[in-house]
């Protein structure tokens, strides 16, 4: 495994776009830029005062150029259009080749929704609430589905929905137009968020499968209740607030060398700051650090700093001076983990489930799914075709029981599933970690924020059978921001740890997120930024909102998830993930296992349809990083959807990364036949569920509903889908060694391999 010292940055590309139609180039002209000039009326108040600033218009916006189809242009958000522009500018003077683009990484960051989520939620809010108008009206159903119709002409409705407003599309879409295959994530740091894209990028550069970078900021403000939130968390509205998406491509200093390209600005020390730091006059969200780096790139300085709202003030200088250079353990050790799905995080009773070959699969309660509103026969607008699921019991804040009790008017504003993650941290013991981080994958715009987007958007609603009356979400308080932004999620873990101090990052990356959450604890151990991580994975998929969105798809299974069988026809989902802890090899005897490496891939070819060279170029540069190799591996855990794409795409990526000349076969599972599809929290449960296998020395079934699929490729690699709790054997070596698939929409896949060691860790 060929790894470096931690090195500077080369930013080697610039584009933005910023207020007034301002990009880079501009900017160049200018040889300047003031906040000032981009302030005008926001157009609403906040805490009774007009909030004023810069916001970015893209009505004009070339779709075409970037190969959008007219029918799903509706669904693309505003932070993707402005981050294409971005990007496409600072590409423009830089020639990549194949093996370069194989080799970049597209990484974003954002902070809170986005207009295309706040759309689909005000769609579903809005059908719910008028179900529940006509409940005893014998023609309701009926009335429903005609307003279904005038829904969709008014705010847009198509298969793209879901896609259009995940976070992770963006660095996807990227990807997508600039033919680019590294890795692919966006992360929420709030205003530390481009200085966390720096840091990730520096680390990543110590390992060959990272060797360009695009790092693109994105900041919109759509509605007041939002901004409301951000003012309780000591935003000030005195000072203007900035939108903008600013794109750097970066790379190591001797990619710049041997490409040839200028360096328009070198980094080195990208740290947070013990020093009280001076604010910057104007809050830019996510594009805060970003907007300062321009400002020093323009003045020529070598340094800059500043004060942030949502987390510790930060400094950049174009030395590198500090002290953790050096290369650490290239393993990776995991010493705790606790399982999250309906049945809690009870360890026993998940590996029981795992064993036994059950699932948790169950009919939705009324109070989760409104059928008469919702559930159709056939595939509709707006609609969706099941109502199984593995949900938690309540979707409900307040019906959580926590052992430490919590302020009712806290509660009420977090999400089910940040509660449901404090229950498992509950029974975590750590140590005594002196760089701590939590890193957590989720949705970056949870529920409340979702609503509160509603609330903004209700009066655009077409007229109704009835009157709806708008929802009302609670008073905003303190702790509303903590419940509405991803990033809120890893605060609250991180408290509730005792680690007050612990750098904080949400992070999305489609369905493959709590792999992406794994590689960036990994990169950060590996290069001694952190000695131990608290990294976590979980979303509630069940929400009406994702079964409406999922179903105009057709991406779920009219009967149940059937994994590798025939006639496999889509996925059920489940709401769940887990939690790990995470530390150097050298600074623990406790590990469950290692993990050994861990890369990913985005495809680049579609934006749905999995692609089987993307997928293995994954495992490539995962098996190109480990210390075995693909004849050593005994059990992989797969993405496993249940899809009759995704599983053909899977097998013949298997073929093509594992295929073995000896007869002793793979072993493949999927806990989604278990638990269901988990969305951000899908990789958290299949880590889960092979640090349970390890702990019993088996390996668990995946029951084929039906008869296998005997049009997947498994007897050429070989591989088998055991049937019935088989033993996990040691290897000669002592070892028992196991991987896992990620992979997410967009094209976004992510691989890991794990060991376990028998002198060590049985």
């Amino acid at each position: 495994m060929s790894r470096h010292a931690t090195s500077p940055l080369a930013i080697v590309g610039i584009g933005c776009a910023l207020p007034g139609g301002t990009d880079f180039a501009t900017i160049m002209q200018q040889r300047a830029w003031r906040a000032s000039q981009f302030v005008s009326p926001f157009g609403w108040t906040v805490a009774g005062e007009p909030l004023r600033g810069g916001q970015v218009d893209t009505d004009h916006f070339d779709y075409k150029k970037f190969s959008i189809p007219p029918l799903f242009r509706k669904a693309v958000s505003r932070e993707t259009r402005m981050a294409l522009l971005s990007a496409e500018e600072a590409l423009s003077k830089l020639t990549l080749s194949d093996a370069l683009r194989d080799h970049c990484d597209q990484l974003c960051a954002t902070h809170m929704g986005s207009d295309a989520a706040y759309r689909n939620a005000t769609k579903v809010t809005a059908l719910r609430t008028l179900a529940e108008q006509l409940w005893s009206d014998e023609s309701a159903r009926s009335q429903i589905d005609t307003y279904k119709q005038a829904l969709a002409g008014t705010l847009g409705a198509t298969s793209h929905d879901r896609v259009g407003e995940m976070a992770s599309t963006i660095p996807a879409r990227i990807a997508h137009f600039a033919h680019t295959r590294g890795k692919c994530q966006t992360l929420d740091g709030g205003d530390l968020g481009g200085l966390r894209l720096l840091q990730a990028a520096q680390d990543n550069f110590r390992y060959q499968d990272s060797q360009l970078a695009v790092l693109t900021s994105i900041q919109c403000f759509h509605h007041p209740y939002q901004s409301e939130m951000l003012h309780q968390q000591g935003v000030s509205i005195q000072q203007p607030w900035l939108e903008g998406a600013i794109s750097l491509v970066v790379c190591p200093v001797a990619v710049a060398q041997q490409q040839d390209w200028p360096v328009l600005m070198q980094l080195g020390t990208i740290t947070t700051s013990d020093t009280e730091q001076a604010p910057a006059g104007y809050f830019a969200g996510a594009s805060q650090v970003f907007y300062q780096l321009l400002g020093m790139y323009l003045s020529g300085a070598s340094s800059c700093a500043g004060a942030a709202c949502l987390g510790p003030d930060w400094q950049i200088h174009t030395d590198l001076n500090y002290d953790n250079t050096a290369c650490h353990d290239t393993q990776v050790a995991i010493t705790q983990y606790r399982p999250i799905t309906a049945l809690g995080h009870d360890t026993k009773r998940f590996w029981q489930t795992l064993a036994d070959g059950d699932d948790l699969l169950r009919p939705q309660s009324a109070q989760q799914l409104n059928t008469q509103a919702f559930v159709r026969d056939t595939p509709q607008k707006l609609s969706t075709y099941i109502n199984t699921a593995m949900s938690f019991d309540s979707h409900n804040p307040l019906d959580v029981t926590l052992n430490k009790a919590m302020m009712p008017a806290k509660k009420a504003r977090l999400d089910v599933s940040q509660l449901r993650l404090l229950q498992a941290a509950q029974s975590i013991e750590l140590g005594a970690f002196k760089r701590p981080a939590v890193i957590l994958a989720c949705n970056l715009s949870l529920d409340a924020d979702r609503q509160a987007g509603a609330s903004a958007l209700w009066d655009q609603l077409p007229a109704a059978p009835t009157q709806l009356p708008q929802p009302t979400p609670p008073a905003i308080n303190r702790w509303s921001w903590y419940g509405a932004a991803g990033l809120g999620g890893a605060r609250l873990l991180a408290e509730h740890l005792g680690m007050p101090g612990a750098d904080c990052i949400a992070i999305e990356a489609a369905c493959a997120s709590s792999m992406a959450a794994l590689h960036n604890a990994v990169r950060g151990l590996q290069s001694g930024r952190y000695d131990g991580i608290v990294v976590a994975g979980i979303e509630t998929a069940t929400l009406e909102r994702d079964l409406v969105l999922c179903g105009a798809q057709m991406m779920l299974s009219a009967q149940r998830i059937r994994p590798f069988a025939k006639g496999a026809d889509g996925f059920t989902p489940g709401d769940g993930g887990g939690l790990f802890v995470l530390q150097a090899n050298s600074g623990t005897s406790q590990a469950i296992a290692h993990i050994d490496a861990i890369s990913g891939s985005c495809d680049s070819r579609s934006m749905t349809a999995p692609d089987p060279r993307g997928q293995a170029l994954a495992m490539y540069k995962t098996l190109q990083l480990a210390s075995v190799n693909p004849e050593q591996v005994q059990y992989l855990e797969t993405h496993g959807t249940g899809t009759t794409l995704g599983d053909q795409a899977e097998l013949e990526s298997l073929c093509a990364a594992y295929r073995r000349e000896h007869q002793q076969p793979l072993y493949l599972g999927s806990g989604k036949y278990n638990f269901g599809h988990c969305f951000a929290g899908a990789g958290a449960i299949s880590l889960a569920k092979m640090l349970a296998a390890l702990e019993h020395d088996s390996i668990p079934p995946t029951p084929v509903v039906g008869e296998l699929n005997d049009a997947l490729p498994f007897d050429s690699i070989p591989a088998v889908v055991p049937q019935q709790t088989k033993p996990w054997p040691w290897l000669a070596d002592k070892q028992r060694i196991g991987a896992i698939n990620a992979f997410g929409t967009g094209g976004i896949n992510y691989h890991l391999t794990l060991i376990q060691t028998h002198s060590k860790e049985s």
